[in-house]
C-alpha cells in the first residue's frame, strides 16, 4: 500500500514538474495591429532622411526595436510589418531608366523592417513583394504629390499617425 502511495506521489510530482516546463507562447504586439480582410502588411512613414517616431511604433506594435534597415536610396523611411509569420519577402530597386525591377534582397521568413527609398519625389524606386501561401501583395510606398498622403498600396494598412491622433 505504501509503495503505491509513494508511486502515486512520484507520478504527481513528475506531472507537476513537466507542467511547469511547458510555457505558453508569448503574445506578440503585432497581434494588436488592426488588420482588415485582404491586408497583408502594415506600413508607417518614419520621416525623410532621418527616422522619427520609431519608438512609438515599436512600443505599440513590435516586440523589438532592433530592425534591419534596407537602403534603396537616400529618401523616405518606412516601417514595414508583415501580417503573417512565414511571409516571403522580395525587395526590388526600380530602375528609373528602364523601369525594370532589380531584385536586391530575399528572405523566406520576413520580419518587420525599415526601408529607405524614394530619393526622387516623382519616381518610387522600391517595390516590396510579400508572399504567403498562394497570395502575393506588391507595393511601392510613396508620398503623394497631390495631397501629401502616404500611399502603401491596396493590400496594406497605413499606421502613420495623422494630425490629432
Amino acid at each position: 500500500m505504501k509503495k503505491r502511495y509513494f508511486l502515486f506521489l512520484a507520478v504527481l510530482m513528475c506531472l507537476g514538474l513537466f507542467a511547469g516546463c511547458t510555457q505558453q507562447p508569448q503574445a506578440s504586439k503585432q497581434d494588436d495591429i488592426p488588420f482588415q480582410e485582404g491586408q497583408y502588411y502594415a506600413v508607417a512613414y518614419l520621416g525623410y532622411q532621418q527616422i522619427e517616431d520609431l519608438d512609438d511604433y515599436a512600443a505599440r506594435y513590435l516586440d523589438s526595436d532592433q530592425l534591419p534597415v534596407h537602403y534603396i536610396s537616400g529618401g523616405d523611411y518606412y516601417l514595414v510589418i508583415p501580417r503573417y509569420a512565414g511571409m516571403k519577402l522580395s525587395l526590388y530597386r526600380n530602375d528609373m531608366e528602364t523601369s525594370e525591377p532589380i531584385l536586391l534582397y530575399e528572405n523566406p521568413d520576413c520580419k518587420p523592417f525599415i526601408l529607405q527609398c524614394n530619393a526622387s519625389d516623382i519616381f518610387a524606386d522600391a517595390t516590396v513583394r510579400l508572399s504567403y501561401e498562394e497570395e502575393t501583395a506588391e507595393f511601392s510606398p510613396f508620398i503623394s504629390l497631390k495631397d501629401g498622403s502616404v500611399d502603401v498600396g491596396t493590400q496594406g494598412l497605413l499606421l502613420t499617425k495623422t494630425e490629432g491622433s
